[in-house]
């Protein structure tokens, strides 16, 4: 309908689960003394009660070999209804993935779309010559739903996508024909109408699988930080650096001078051609030299600031810093973590 074909035999799954539900119901006949004389197994089928109604209403064929009996009591099912439940629906653009990769198409997770939800309706008719027959049937059925039976679905195949299915029984009514003619057979029919709660899925679709995503966090106080992205040439991300000022220092006044001073010495690892942050400048300055008592620096632009300005410096943190978070997230990697590897060359800008 829409390009792509599928076939998820929803519809089919559900009235087999249906039916198997009601395969193993027996009838017996006891005496008095509580013997059992015979135990009898209901046979059901797929179809509408009027079709064995009329089967029965009909004179024997002698001539037909082809044609059986139709013996009392029995059982029949339909599918009467689909309706829409807008209560379960989720959001439509989730994604459920596929816990395998495909071993067909390496490098490839298969996922579906939100599923449509649906309640699907059945009718259960138990047609029986007598009274007692059809009342030991009912009683073997009714207190297994409290309203509700709950199966567990194998949606598809391909997704291992299982999901609990409720089966609700509504409602129980009957119908006898003893008012009828003395030539008539007496019929006995119950109808037990059900519904089940379950799900339409789409078709399964197959996308490239992010293998990781390292990001490397540098703790600010402040704002001023920034994000760059490397992107490979399918056009997936490939690493994600996160960069923000690392080491903070606060200096001494400043009046329009390209020197600055500090009343105790900086922390050994800023160097030459870090940026420095904080200055007021509309572009921030870069760092030409460091003093060998760490007490002054030169940098590349002339500024002003008071007493004890804050100033953070960015270009020689490194992961082994105390106070630089480096983090790995691995997604779908067949349970092979990635490490993270410090990159110097790119980390420099």
């Amino acid at each position: 309908m829409f390009g792509t074909h599928f076939y998820n035999e929803t519809i089919k799954r559900s009235v087999s689960i249906f039916g198997t539900l009601f395969n193993n119901i027996y009838v017996s006949k006891i005496k008095a003394d509580g013997t059992v004389l015979t135990k009898n197994l209901v046979p059901i089928a797929y179809g509408p009660s009027q079709k064995w109604l009329k089967r029965l209403a009909e004179e024997p064929d002698l001539n037909d070999l082809n044609r059986s009996a139709v013996s009392l009591p029995r059982m029949g099912f339909e599918l009467s209804s689909f309706e829409y439940d807008a209560t379960r629906q989720q959001n439509k653009l989730i994604r459920t993935q596929k816990n395998l990769l495909e071993t067909t198409d390496s490098g490839k997770r298969g996922f579906q779309y939100a599923p449509a939800p649906y309640n699907l309706g059945f009718t259960l008719s138990i047609l029986s010559k007598n009274m007692n027959d059809a009342i030991q049937i009912v009683e073997q059925i009714i207190p297994y739903f409290q309203p509700e039976y709950t199966v567990t679905m194998n949606m598809i195949d391909s997704m291992s996508e299982k999901r609990d299915v409720p089966i609700t029984l509504n409602s129980v009514s009957m119908e006898d024909s003893y008012e009828g003619a003395y030539d008539e057979n007496r019929i006995i029919e119950y109808t037990l109408d059900f519904s089940m709660k379950t799900y339409f899925f789409g078709p399964v679709f197959t996308g490239e699988v992010i293998k990781s995503v390292i990001e490397r966090d540098y703790v600010n106080i402040d704002a001023g930080g920034f994000t760059t992205s490397q992107i490979d040439g399918s056009g997936l991300v490939k690493e994600v650096k996160h960069y923000e000022p690392a080491f903070q220092e606060f200096s001494n006044a400043v009046s329009n001078s390209t020197t600055i001073t500090f009343p105790s010495a900086i922390n050994s690892k800023i160097s030459a051609s870090d940026e420095v942050f904080g200055t007021g400048n509309a572009t921030n300055p870069t760092i030409v030299s460091v003093a060998s008592d760490k007490l002054s620096m030169v940098i590349s632009n002339s500024v002003t600031v008071g007493d004890k300005t804050k100033l953070k410096f960015v270009g020689s943190v490194d992961p082994s810093d105390t106070f630089v978070v480096a983090e790995t997230v691995s997604f779908y990697d067949d349970g092979a973590p990635s490490t993270f590897t410090e990159d110097k060359v790119t980390d420099a800008s």
